[in-house]
């Protein structure tokens, strides 16, 4: 099996800049040296998520979810540790180095970052024939009709497939790539007499993952062109359509500071609401979102505005997808656009009617049930379609108002409108991982916060505890390890390091929001000893059966209780605030 070195993981963890990870995901809001913001893991309306940008580490006060940044990209995009390492790697623009790496997996990797490397060729190719190729003047002409500028298709790497049958394929094969990679990339098709590529004479839009990797590709159809209209990649190795959000790479940041994503059918929609300044705006490949495309969304923002053509916006696919947002928890929002008339078509000629299109946006149940109800079907009809909506939709104001325009707007008796919905399953998404802790544990926890805040400073402290004075065995380790951590030349192995990740992120938050403070550690330090000289005297015998030796102990354990409270005593004095 192979192994990252643990130099790659190091390097690796140097790159990343902590707050440029996480904005990705949650605006980020500085206070002091830290960063707070929602958490991107649960839902909650008053930010608990707290950043160490120094340390690099993170954690949730309101679900308990910490730990570094390779952590974060394990919760965020549901990898292993490697793939975490990986996955940072690729962004930050790190080379990692392997170990005891097997052949196949070795091949894999080689595989794999050939792919990728053929498929952005390919993107370089088509971009340079798209401005420089006399062939794609049709495309040029395409985008100024649709009022694209060059920057923003510059932006989202357009281009032009030419029309012969093998310009890709001698371009890809003169780099050194083979007729299977070229296939594996789903840029060359099967032919009589061999490869030929797949694209020809199209528009080509880049289908990038959200780090920017292009996948797949895009293929418009010019006019007199051959069908169909759009043409995909095929589903391959690297490429799947149902996971691919357009434009996500290019608008993560603006659907995370703005809280919401604008959703769009068509790639030039994209374009268009972007070069307008609507940077939140991204595509469906398709009409309808799916639930890994809704993930994706669901980890940046908490609403999102269905604008699609008045058209589009009936067909019951798109709305699909709508529901599947709604069940993750989304706030769902339908923008009414003028009949026949798109995005692209609407912000190009007044960016503020489309402003004023999004700010009079109605709720997800409002339009379904409105169209419901100008269908101009049988009541029962009506009452069926509704009912299986409503009773199909977790619990809220927006469901509950509907259930009265329904009842108003068919006059339903009282059971008829009792029936209309059925009690959503009260789960949430993210399991709130919160633990009840005793006031003494929390003591403890803050206490060893303190020693990870303060460093060597504090390892006065951890040299004169032992674990009986912790609650648990595994605090007492944990104060061994922050002991070992300050040692000089001692240091973690990134094993240690991602280990103790979690628990270290908590514990530097905790003193974080108290404020460091060697008053303060000092203060539970003598907590902590009275607590354990307390505990020793609640185990000692009956009285009545003790001999000289439980005599001199039980004095022995008075005499250092009465000590630690006159020192815990005289640190609060010193203290009077607190």
């Amino acid at each position: 099996m192979s192994r990252l070195t643990p130099e790659s993981v190091e390097a690796v963890r140097n790159a990343v800049d902590m707050v440029d990870l996480v904005g990705g995901r949650t605006q980020l809001k500085r206070e002091g040296a830290r960063f707070s913001a929602r958490c991107p893991f649960h839902e909650e309306r008053t930010p608990s998520f707290s950043v160490d940008p120094a340390a690099k580490l993170y954690h949730c006060f309101g679900c308990g979810r910490g730990g570094d940044a390779f952590s974060f990209v394990q919760e965020a995009e549901n990898l292993d540790f490697v793939g975490a390492v990986e996955w940072l790697a690729e962004r930050y623009g790190v080379d990692l180095q392997y170990e005891e790496s097997s052949p196949e997996a070795a091949r894999r990797r080689d595989e794999r970052r050939r792919l990728l490397r053929l498929l952005d060729d390919a993107a370089v190719f088509y971009t340079r024939v798209l401005w420089e190729s006399d062939e794609a003047a049709p495309a040029r002409a395409y985008l100024e009709g649709r009022g694209i500028h060059r920057q923003v298709a510059e932006e989202f790497r357009l281009g032009f497939s030419p029309g012969a049958w093998d310009r890709v394929r001698r371009a890809a094969e003169g780099k050194g790539f083979n007729a299977a990679e070229l296939e594996q990339a789903g840029l060359a098709s099967r032919g009589r007499r061999g490869p030929v590529d797949r694209f020809r004479g199209r528009l080509m839009f880049p289908l990038r993952d959200p780090r920017g990797q292009v996948r797949g590709f895009g293929a418009r159809q010019m006019p007199g062109g051959d069908a169909p209209k759009y043409l995909n990649s095929p589903e391959g190795p690297l490429f799947r359509k149902s996971e691919v959000v357009y434009g996500l790479d290019r608008a993560r940041q603006a659907i995370a500071k703005s809280g919401n994503a604008v959703i769009v059918e068509g790639y030039t929609d994209v374009l268009a609401l972007h070069q307008a300044g609507f940077t939140n705006a991204v595509a469906s490949m398709g009409t309808a979102l799916t639930a890994q495309q809704v993930t994706e969304l669901r980890r940046l923002c908490s609403a999102v505005l269905l604008a699609f053509d008045a058209d589009a916006a009936g067909q019951e696919a798109s709305l699909r997808g709508m529901q599947l947002a709604l069940a993750q928890g989304l706030e769902v929002r339908v923008v009414d656009l003028p009949a026949g008339r798109d995005p692209a078509d609407v912000v190009l000629e007044d960016a503020a009617a489309f402003t004023a299109a999004l700010d009079g946006a109605v709720g997800y149940l409002a339009f379904r049930v409105g169209r419901m109800l100008r269908a101009g079907e049988s009541r029962d009809r009506t009452y069926r379609r509704i009912q299986e909506l409503l009773s199909s939709t977790p619990a809220s104001v927006e469901r509950d108002e509907q259930v009265r325009v329904v009842t108003d707007r068919l006059t339903l008796s009282g059971d008829l409108a009792a029936a209309l919905t059925v009690p959503a399953a009260a789960t949430s998404a993210t399991a709130d991982r919160r633990v009840r802790r005793s006031p003494r544990e929390m003591d403890e926890r803050l206490f060893l916060g303190m020693c990870v805040s303060l460093g060597s400073q504090a390892d006065s402290f951890l040299d004169s505890l032992n674990m009986a004075d912790f609650t648990n065995a595994s605090l007492w380790e944990a104060a061994t390890h922050i002991r070992h951590r300050t040692v000089a030349g001692a240091g973690e192995t990134v094993e240690e390091a991602h280990r103790w990740a979690p628990l270290i992120a908590e514990l530097d938050a905790l003193a974080a929001r108290e404020g460091p403070s060697l008053e303060v550690a000092e203060e539970l330090f003598w907590k902590l000893k009275l607590h354990s000289v307390e505990d020793s005297l609640k185990k000692l015998p009956d009285s009545a059966d003790w001999g000289m030796s439980q005599q001199a102990q039980l004095q022995e354990l008075q005499r250092l209780r009465l000590s630690y409270l006159e020192r815990l005593d005289a640190v609060r004095a010193q203290a009077p605030d607190r």
